[in-house]
């Protein structure tokens, strides 16, 4: 199992550790609903960097991902993000990412984009199978930690970090900042549905800017988060998890990701997914609202009228809603909210409904 650059840190915490995607991450710290809570009522604070980073750099940088990402890369400026997908040639999903536009540098443009821990390798072959010679693909994974502070606390906390004179960064913008000693880059980003930033930091100094991120938060409600909080967190937001919701069996615009695909532009998958669109698609990943106490598991089925309409992909409880929420594909004449269905939950069905996306909205 790979470690992140904070184990020691986690292990400090008396942290739940588990094996995640071939990582050694912590699972939890104080416990999963008041780590959820700190985040959606303060901040919390989460070591994510069993996520892949691969920098892309060279004159043909832009050109290899325009062709390999499912948005329009020349519409990406500098210093921003941009949240997309990169297909197959059968217009399946092979990763849904981050993509980062960085400041030039020596050889061009710059990009760094975020993957899946599961998927890094893979799509490092990927970007190298279809790059020309005039591009660099270097996994900086083990060179760079990734963290992330997210919750309704994370703007005073910045201004805290780095000083009330530093401009704001603008939600899906990446900035350079001088930290511990270090060029960390700041991003206003996030996979929880709050206000947050990402820093990208060389693990040298990662635990130097954990410790820093903590005690700015010490009189704020800060608290170190793990991933089985996240996943609540993105649950709640009906955000999808790469081998749980989606993988490379599932098109995106069954998986409710079509905003995220730009058809005008050309793409390695684009005609798969356009002849989809056009034969129509069978089944839709939707949210589903339980009825009953229990939670279902992933892959139990979805049952509408006794017929079998579907299958369960990710299942938790919601703090936030305070009832049992879920994703699953059905059919598509079953997914329109307020549809009332039974999933399969240890050999016995209890009742639910479908639902709107997201299942939680913040207060205005």
């Amino acid at each position: 199992m790979k470690q992140s650059a904070l184990h020691a840190v986690h292990l400090q915490l008396n942290a739940k550790m588990i094996d995640f995607q071939g990582w050694q991450m912590p699972f939890q710290y104080t416990g999963t609903a008041e780590e959820h809570l700190a985040v959606r009522s303060a901040a919390g604070l989460f070591d994510i960097s069993h996520l892949g980073r691969i920098e892309i750099s060279g004159p043909g940088a832009a050109d290899l991902l325009q062709k390999t990402f499912t948005r329009n890369i020349s519409k990406l400026t500098e210093g921003v993000a941009t949240y997309g997908l990169l297909c197959n040639d059968a217009g399946f999903i092979l990763d849904n990412a981050l993509l980062f536009h960085l400041p030039k540098g020596q050889s061009g443009d710059r990009y760094l984009i975020t993957t899946n821990a599961v998927n890094t390798d893979k799509i490092v072959s990927w970007l190298k199978l279809h790059a020309d010679q005039d591009v660099q693909i270097i996994d900086r994974t083990e060179a760079l930690a990734q963290i992330a502070l997210q919750g309704p606390s994370a703007d005073s906390l910045i201004d805290k970090i780095l000083g009330p004179a530093v401009k704001k960064i603008r939600p899906k913008n990446v900035r350079e900042r001088s930290l511990v000693g270090t060029s960390v880059m700041v991003s206003r980003t996030g996979y929880t549905g709050e206000h947050g930033y990402e820093f990208f930091v060389p693990v040298g100094h990662a635990a130097a800017l954990w410790t820093l991120i903590m005690e700015a938060g010490k009189e704020s409600g800060l608290a170190p988060c793990g991933l089985a909080s996240r996943d609540v967190l993105r649950l709640e937001m009906g955000y999808v998890m790469y081998g749980h919701d989606i993988d490379e069996t599932r098109n995106p615009l069954e998986a409710g990701l079509g905003a995220f695909v730009d058809l005008k532009k050309e793409f390695i998958g684009k005609e798969a997914i356009l002849a989809q669109k056009t034969v129509g698609i069978t089944r839709l990943l939707a949210g589903f609202l339980l009825l009953d106490k229990e939670i279902p598991r992933a892959g139990g089925s979805i049952f509408s009228e006794n017929r079998e309409i579907g299958a369960v992909t990710s299942a938790n409880y919601s703090p936030s809603v305070r009832k049992g929420i879920g994703l699953g594909y059905v059919l598509a004449r079953y997914a329109q909210p307020g549809q009332e269905v039974e999933i399969e939950v240890r050999d016995r069905e209890i009742s639910a409904k479908i639902a709107e996306l997201p299942f939680y909205r913040k207060n205005k």
